[in-house]
């Protein structure tokens, strides 16, 4: 059955390639280079009967899920993946429930804690502070998504991509489910200092950034701007 992938970059985000990642070519990006046309990256394969898990890979280092796929599935290790089902029909076979979620907060610290109200810090310390942490409130959450943060150096390179799994259970079906993803400063270098970047994506879709500075003196801010 012939799939036609196709991504469109969002979040000023800037794609000098992207690639079809699957079960269906052994994970290999060299396998699955897409094609650009206009704003959209195209790739046409054939597959066939049978579960084909993929996802797009951005310029060779950020793995993300396709927005528009209609079945996400976790793999052996528990990483959610976008999936094609083709039946032995040649028929593809969709998903007819329809899943939410909603970021309710959004908070910068250097520290992880649960309190309701916490301080919006804008400006780190790479002397003192030994964290960054985003601590990201979740509402109106049904089925099971992927979490994605991508953090940019002041040059535009990519530092890190952390990605974890969300889901409600009985016991947070009303509070919010809260998650944080952080960066040890511990480990970044003085010469990367600072405007650093913060993109949020939900199941592949672009949805939040922002920014923080890394500074080598005391001078801290709870003064920031995020782009929704």
């Amino acid at each position: 059955m012939e799939i036609i992938f196709e991504y469109e970059g969002k979040g000023n985000l800037e794609i000098n390639s992207v690639a079809v990642i699957g079960s269906f070519n052994d994970f290999d990006h060299t396998k699955g280079n897409m094609v650009r046309n206009g704003e959209k990256w195209v790739l046409s394969y054939d597959l066939l009967a049978g579960e084909h898990y993929y996802k797009f890979l951005i310029n060779n280092e950020l793995k993300l899920n396709d927005p528009s796929a209609n079945v996400y599935l976790p793999d052996d290790k528990e990483e959610l993946w976008s999936v094609i089902i083709i039946n032995d029909k040649n028929q593809r076979m969709y998903n007819n429930n329809q899943y939410t979620v909603h970021v309710d907060s959004y908070n910068v610290t250097c520290n992880i804690n649960e309190e309701q109200k916490s301080v919006n810090k804008k400006n780190f310390n790479v002397l003192l502070d030994k964290k960054v942490v985003t601590r990201l409130g979740f509402t109106n959450v049904t089925g099971l998504h992927s979490i994605t943060t991508a953090w940019f150096t002041p040059k535009g390179e990519l530092f890190q991509v952390v990605e974890n799994n969300l889901f409600a259970t009985k016991d947070n079906e009303k509070d919010p489910i809260l998650m944080w993803f952080w960066m040890d400063l511990n480990n970044i270098h003085r010469s990367n200092c600072g405007i650093w970047t913060i993109k949020l994506f939900i199941d592949g879709e672009f949805v939040l950034e922002d920014q923080i500075k890394l500074l080598e003196n005391t001078s801290y801010t709870a003064q920031g701007k995020m782009n929704y």
